[in-house]
């Protein structure tokens, strides 16, 4: 029989392991090709790495400049 224990994990569960795409667990995984480890969604699939949270950093941070300061620009090209 195995025991389950009834203590909490190590790690506090908080919106930085649900996935941003169906809610599922996310868990960090060695990807040894690159030496990095990234973040994978064992519900979907879905993978954030580090390339990836430094896009969507700038994303955000180019919105609130946007909405701070207005765009008297035309359309964004990208």
């Amino acid at each position: 029989m195995v025991k389950v224990s009834k203590k909490s994990p190590p790690q506090q569960q908080g919106d930085g392991d649900c996935c941003h795409r169906c809610g599922g667990l996310m868990v960090l995984e060695p990807v040894f090709e690159i030496g990095s480890v990234d973040w994978r969604c064992v519900s979907c699939g879905e993978r954030i790495d580090p390339v990836i949270l430094a896009h969507r950093r700038k994303n955000v941070a180019r919105e609130e400049a946007e909405q701070l300061f207005g765009s008297h620009r035309g359309p964004r090209l990208n």
